[in-house]
């Protein structure tokens, strides 16, 4: 994707998990005002989400501020519609959130799944048994 923005005369910036978190849960206000002021001033599709970042984001929203899988889909919903964030592997980050919304497992676990079905890596192999209720998960055995 890089080299496809540096093709189309655009430049890229990368995000942290912490200014996505203030964005999600905005319990530093002058945390939230200064990201979205980075976010006001950026073309469209200039801002890089990696998929590491949205692992992160989702267990930090899970462990640290306990919200609910409702609303963890919600944020990252929420993120898939912001026109200035280029989302790595957004296919495979909205199989995911499908595959999450109707599991067991963790979203990571099915971030991972969908990540290696789109390198053509099926099924993932895995020791967790909650994840193995999904058809992209097999167990190791």
């Amino acid at each position: 994707m890089e080299a496809d923005a540096e093709q189309e005369g655009r430049h890229l910036i990368g995000i942290d998990t912490n200014v996505l978190v203030r964005l999600c849960v905005r319990d530093d206000p002058d945390q939230v005002k200064a990201a979205l002021k980075l976010l006001s001033n950026v073309p469209p599709a200039s801002v890089r989400v990696s998929v590491i970042v949205l692992a992160e984001l989702a267990w930090t929203l899970l462990r640290r501020y306990r919200i609910d899988k409702v609303a963890l889909i919600a944020a990252v919903e929420g993120l898939l519609s912001r026109i200035e964030l280029d989302i790595e592997g957004r296919s495979a980050v909205m199989t995911a959130l499908q595959w999450y919304h109707d599991g067991s497992a963790d979203f990571a676990d099915y971030l991972i799944a969908a990540l290696n079905r789109e390198a053509g890596a099926a099924p993932t192999y895995t020791f967790d048994e909650r994840a193995t209720s999904s058809p992209a998960f097999a167990l190791v055995s």
